[in-house]
C-alpha cells in the first residue's frame, strides 16, 4: 500500500513515505507520529466507524482524523485557532478510505516490531555509569 522508510530520532521511530507528493508524505507521517503508542486506540475508532458510527476529531498535537461510516477518511493538519490559520494558511488536507486507514496502521505497527527486531531497543539519552 504506502511504502514506509523508517528512521530513529529522539527515542522513537518514524515513519517517511517517499514515493507520497509531499503533502500526503507529511501528513501520513504525522499522522503516525500523533498515534504513536496509541495504535489500538486508532483501530478501535476506525471498527466504531466501520459498525456506522462517525468519529470527528480524533486528534492529538499535528493532525485531525475524521471517520465516516461512508468508508471516507479525512486527515488535515491541525490549526488551534483562527490566529494559527492566519498565521500558518490553510491546512494541509488528504482523504484515505477506512480500509486504507487500517492497513496503513496494521503496516505501521508490522515495521515497527521488525525494525525493533533488527536494531534492537531505542536509545533513549539514557546514559549509564560504566565505571
Amino acid at each position: 500500500m504506502f511504502r514506509m522508510v523508517l528512521s530513529e530520532t529522539c527515542a522513537k521511530i518514524d515513519a517517511d513515505f517517499p514515493d507520497e507528493p509531499q503533502s500526503r508524505r507529511w501528513l501520513l507521517s504525522d499522522l503516525l507520529c500523533d498515534m504513536y503508542g496509541q495504535e489500538d486506540l486508532y483501530l478501535s475508532y476506525i471498527a466504531k466507524a466501520e459498525a456506522g458510527e462517525t468519529i470527528l476529531n480524533l486528534y492529538n498535537n499535528l493532525v485531525d482524523m475524521q471517520l465516516y461510516p461512508s468508508g471516507r477518511v479525512v486527515i488535515e493538519e491541525l490549526r488551534f485557532d483562527d490566529e494559527d490559520r492566519v498565521e500558518r494558511g490553510e491546512p494541509a488536507k488528504m482523504e484515505l478510505t477506512l480500509a486504507e486507514a487500517k492497513q496503513l496502521i496494521l503496516d505501521w505497527l508490522d515495521a515497527k516490531a521488525k525494525w525493533r527486531a533488527e536494531h534492537g531497543p531505542l536509545n533513549d539519552g539514557t546514559v549509564t555509569d560504566s565505571r
